[in-house]
């Protein structure tokens, strides 16, 4: 029950956000109002909403069919118009005042997101503490000279070619999560980044500066370069090499990992985290055949020895082993709370961000380069809902914000059903100095719903998978 509550709440208020920014532009431009709907379908509710000062009479439903919304408004192109209002229909206005009204709904969406994110970062929350994680081999922070375990304390940014940098890091780093920040600002600038770290395990815990050169960075194989850490090398804070859901009849399974394992020993050597043995996986490839693995692990407080032969997969054009589990446990975390103006100031970082990586998973599956997999319908955005409810309402609001910034993102896909379909019309009206014709808004329109049936289809099909694994 608390899922599907979590998942309605999330629908009715990132919906109705987004159809209020239409709403509200619309009015700013003198544009009659016909019919504000939360919901599709026969309405369930309906009532009428007078409002003098905009001269509206506006009726309000909301729809049987929570699944998305609209605002009908006064348009020649849907009906005849009474000559005393043709100066209030939308078709009339202006193209700037037409595209600032489509433009308002995504708009609206992501302002709501950086008031999110500002909420969760004003209030605090358990953020993952700052230490780092095995490097990737070849990797940047490799050849630096880190090896996974240096707590990070401080960081500040130099220009490539500068010799020195200052003494001290100018920013103080409190989490995972400030380091992050650091790393993409750093990745935006083409600047390298010089970190403060502390090793826990010295006696002296004495301080020293490390610099990391993006351009010496290698690593052997494609990298999530989504996350602008793992452009130095880490794919996340340090977590305890714990084995997490096992799929059936998979190498681990098949080789004995029971959820919950830890593995101490791999091939001989001791594992010091989750990321170590994931590269250890990866690279137990040879000649195009897999290498066996020599587990040690520690279950109940007892350690065994385990055999797995992991499954060879071509990822983007590389060869790597793969065993069928989640390898990691929950890094340490540290509670993190910011003053009002720096909360601002990192929503709209945090809603920046996620439209520059949104933008980025967009584009790969739109070229082809990323997989389709990764679209979620309903059914996976309930499970995230419930998930996010479950860990605590700072969880659930960051969830609310990453899905407000890719609802708000997703209606500027230029598939004349959304709201980036419209301003495609608006962008050839700009260009050639007349509207499309209705003619070819029709076949464009025919052609946006089976592209958008196509999409849901998609994602309704990966949820059904997800369900079925």
């Amino acid at each position: 029950m608390s899922t599907f509550l979590a998942f309605m709440f999330a629908l009715l208020l990132l919906v109705s956000v987004h159809e209020w920014g239409h709403y509200r532009m619309a009015l700013a431009f003198d544009v009659k109002v016909l019919r504000f709907s939360i919901g599709f379908g026969r309405p369930l509710l309906r009532w009428r909403k007078s409002s003098q000062h905009h001269r509206q009479e506006t009726e309000m439903t909301i729809g049987w069919l929570p699944m998305g919304g609209y605002v009908s408004m006064l348009d020649e192109s849907q009906g005849p118009v009474d000559p005393a209002e043709r100066h209030r229909a939308f078709n009339r206005k202006t193209l700037l005042a037409r595209t600032l009204i489509v433009t308002a709904g995504p708009v609206a969406n992501l302002i709501l997101a950086i008031l999110l994110f500002a909420v969760t970062a004003w209030w605090g929350q358990a953020e993952p503490v700052a230490i780092l994680s095995t490097p990737v081999a070849q990797s940047a922070a490799e050849k630096a000279g880190l090896l996974g375990g240096e707590l990070v304390t401080g960081a500040t940014l130099v220009p490539p070619l500068e010799g020195v940098w200052p003494e001290l890091p100018s920013t103080s780093i409190s989490s995972y999560n400030g380091l992050h920040v650091m790393a993409l600002e750093a990745e935006r600038s083409a600047q390298d980044i010089v970190l403060e770290v502390r090793d826990p395990r010295s006696p002296q815990n004495s301080a020293r500066w490390v610099r990391l050169n993006l351009e010496a960075s290698q690593p052997p194989y494609a990298v999530d370069k989504l996350s602008p850490l793992a452009l130095w090398g880490f794919e996340g804070p340090q977590a305890p090499a714990k084995v997490g859901r096992i799929e059936p009849d998979s190498p681990a399974a098949r080789g004995g990992l029971h959820e919950g394992d830890r593995v101490l020993k791999v091939n001989g050597r001791d594992v010091p985290d989750a990321q170590f043995l994931r590269q250890t996986i990866r690279k137990s490839v040879d000649a195009g055949g897999a290498l066996a693995l020599a587990l040690v692990v520690e279950r109940d407080g007892q350690a065994m020895k385990l055999d797995l032969l992991p499954l060879v997969v071509n990822q983007a054009g590389t060869l790597t082993g793969r065993i069928g589990a989640v390898v990691g446990a929950s890094p340490a975390t540290v509670w993190v709370d910011h003053g009002m103006g720096e909360s601002l100031f990192l929503g709209f970082q945090k809603v920046a961000s996620l439209t520059g990586l949104t933008g980025q998973v967009i584009y790969g599956m739109l070229t082809g380069q990323g997989s389709m997999d990764q679209l979620g319908g309903p059914l996976a955005i309930a499970d995230q809902a419930g998930r996010s409810v479950s860990m605590g309402w700072t969880a659930y609001v960051g969830f609310l914000g990453f899905l407000s910034v890719s609802l708000g993102l997703l209606n500027l896909l230029p598939l004349p059903m959304l709201d980036g379909g419209h301003l495609m019309y608006y962008l050839w009206e700009l260009l050639t100095g007349k509207p499309v014709s209705s003619d070819w808004i029709n076949v464009f329109q025919k052609v946006g719903l089976v592209l958008l049936l196509a999409l849901m289809a998609t994602a309704l099909v990966n949820d059904g998978m997800r369900l079925w694994r």
